[in-house]
């Protein structure tokens, strides 16, 4: 037995045979030792750290606590590194609830949060990962724009992460070609191919630097009413997505879409991919669920819809991360059978004085988007018209999941309550009516032909009540807005 005496303890010997070997051994891992570092960005007001009830955990934050610690599965144990990070404007005061989270005050923050600590984990080799909802999901994607415009930076260049960031910022505003393209040379330095970050990132035109990031309806809005923004600091102007295109950088993507979101500051930001991205073997796949804005990301406490994309998302990242689907498969706690929940109303309280925008679902395949659409919409209480052609297919983790769906029986008037008060209310096989009074009658019919929405407003007397509600939203968020202010 080889013994030692401590020093803190004198004369009390150790036993190193009987030391557990992860104590005394070096982690064996592969020859070209890599962790994954994996990022999961939650949405506006969403709290992991304090949430309390089941229900209340988002599509984000059921991901991070999936995420086995090591994938043992080759052999050579990786190490899985997770960042979970709260959305913006869920600080518990009320600045941060109010004017963080109605302007995303604090996005530049959040970015600059996921980015360093990227960079204060990464070593060359390891695989990087990023996921996100609603605003986290550009949160997300502004991470993985960088990380291919500038590769990651280490410890040292991170002082100059600021600048960086805020020079992009001024290219997206710039209108004159001639500064553009001297902010442009300001960032040679960091976007040359021979930059410390791009050969740290292991970045060029055969590689991918990213290995995934996958979202769930991405807005990149401020996601509120445009008259409650319109003059406060730091809105659209600022957080406006710089472009739709998916960097080549990425080797896949994976896009979760709302079907039945219909808030104009909520309108998603689909992914494009490019001829580049195709011909490097990039994987993009945006597919399109029954739901609202919420029953993709999650949050609700009727959560069937979100735990389809959840599951969906699992399914297909399922090879790449070690993820304990077993707690997956025990997350669903269904009202209604598979793929039957009606959609949640998101226009309501706030919201429901918000532009009406379309959404408009794929008709043919398209190479740029990569769109599809999810076999669940087909149980939808309003059917739709859609390409056969277009349905994705079931991977067999969902396939599972389907088969042993735990639908459990509500009461029938739990059932009509929640559909009542939360639910888009039904009126036909295709049409939503959205907002009714004894004056005034606004519909969103279903155009099956097309597969979109449409507002119709059907007499002169309807439609000069419908303007007359318009003066008096104006009004509201008047109110509404000097509210927010103060409490600044």
């Amino acid at each position: 037995m080889v013994t030692e005496k401590t020093p803190e303890a004198p004369g009390v010997e150790l036993d190193f045979a009987r030391v557990p070997r992860a104590l005394t051994m070096p982690l064996q891992t592969s020859p070209k030792f890599k962790k994954r570092i994996i990022i999961c960005c939650d949405g506006t007001w969403q709290d992991g750290v304090t949430t309390k009830e089941c229900w209340q955990r988002t599509n984000i934050l059921k991901l991070s606590r999936a995420l086995d610690h090591v994938d043992e599965r080759s052999g050579f144990p990786i190490p899985q590194i997770v960042y979970y990070q709260s959305g913006v404007g869920s600080a518990h005061n009320l600045y941060s609830q109010y004017v963080e989270g109605a302007t995303g005050a604090s996005l530049i923050d959040k970015v600059q949060e996921a980015y360093a600590f990227i960079s204060q984990n990464y070593h060359p080799g390891d695989e990087i990962f990023l996921f996100g909802f609603s605003r986290g999901a550009y949160t997300a994607r502004m991470v993985a724009m960088f990380i291919g415009a500038i590769g990651v930076l280490d410890r040292t260049d991170m002082d100059h992460f600021p600048e960086i960031f805020l020079t992009y910022q001024q290219m997206g505003k710039e209108t004159d070609p001639t500064k553009t393209e001297q902010l442009i040379a300001s960032l040679s330095k960091w976007t040359s191919h021979e930059s410390r970050g791009k050969r740290r990132a292991d970045s060029d035109d055969r590689s991918f630097s990213i290995k995934c990031v996958g979202v769930f309806d991405t807005v990149g809005s401020v996601g509120l009413p445009e008259e409650l923004t319109h003059k406060l600091p730091s809105t659209k102007s600022v957080f406006g997505f710089p472009n739709n295109e998916l960097g080549e950088h990425i080797e896949r993507a994976y896009h979760a879409l709302a079907i039945d979101e219909t808030r104009l500051d909520f309108n998603c930001c689909k992914f494009e991919q490019t001829d580049g991205g195709r011909k490097k073997g990039q994987i993009l796949k945006q597919c399109w669920f029954s739901g609202s804005h919420s029953d993709i990301g999650g949050g609700w406490q009727e959560h069937d819809l979100s735990d389809l994309t959840l599951a969906w998302m699992a399914a297909n990242i399922g090879d790449m991360l070690s993820i304990d689907i077993t707690y997956i498969a025990s997350l669903p706690d269904p009202a209604d059978s598979w793929g039957e929940q009606p959609p949640h109303d998101s226009r309501t309280g706030i919201f429901a004085f918000s532009e009406e925008n379309v959404r408009t679902l794929p008709t043919v395949t398209d190479n740029r988007t990569h769109e599809t659409i999810h076999p669940s919409v087909l149980r939808r209480d309003k059917p739709i018209q859609i390409n056969p052609s277009l349905l994705c297919e079931l991977l067999p983790f969902e396939e599972e999941l389907q088969k042993n769906w735990p639908h459990i029986e509500r009461s029938h008037d739990q059932k009509q309550s929640n559909r009542a008060m939360r639910m888009l209310p039904a009126t036909s096989a295709n049409s939503y009516i959205f907002n009714s009074s004894a004056t005034q009658v606004v519909s969103v019919v279903t155009d099956s032909g097309r597969g979109i929405v449409q507002t119709r407003v059907t007499t002169s007397q309807e439609a000069n009540s419908y303007a007359e509600s318009r003066s008096s939203r104006f009004a509201f968020f008047g109110v509404i807005k000097e509210m927010l202010l103060s409490s600044g």
